[in-house]
């Protein structure tokens, strides 16, 4: 205990090899990567380590995903650029930014993007397509 009267407790895991977790557990690990869950998040959730977590999911025959830089949100006006018509080049530089980081910026914003060539896609309509 320390001066506060409180059990301290190290940052270190639980020292947990890939054979302690259960199969139930392991499966449910997969499940929720499979649905999209990092491993910090689920690390978060786990009683282990990092290694011990990545060996786990290992043995479940997943497949990892490329780390992604976490995008951070998209600056105000940036969206209301893309819907005018711009496209994710043009309203990256408009804002200094290369053209991936501001896709998911974008994505993140929960614009769906337009197909290369296409149209501007007003956000209201959400038609393609203009009348003749």
């Amino acid at each position: 205990m320390n001066e506060a009267g409180k059990e301290h407790r190290p940052n270190r895991r639980a020292h947990r090899l890939p054979a302690d977790v259960p199969a139930e557990e392991a499966a449910e690990l997969k499940r929720r990567y499979l649905a999209g869950a990092t491993l910090s998040a689920l690390l978060e959730d786990f009683d282990g380590s990092y290694r011990t977590l990545r060996a786990v999911l290992q043995e479940q025959g997943v497949t990892f995903r490329a780390p992604q830089p976490i995008a951070p949100p998209a600056p105000p006006g940036m969206v209301e650029t893309y819907y005018s018509g711009k496209s994710i080049i043009e309203t990256g530089k408009a804002f200094g930014l290369g053209r991936d980081i501001t896709k998911r910026m974008l994505l993140e914003a929960g614009v769906e993007l337009r197909g290369r060539g296409r149209p501007p896609r007003s956000p209201s309509t959400g038609s393609d397509f203009t009348d003749f």
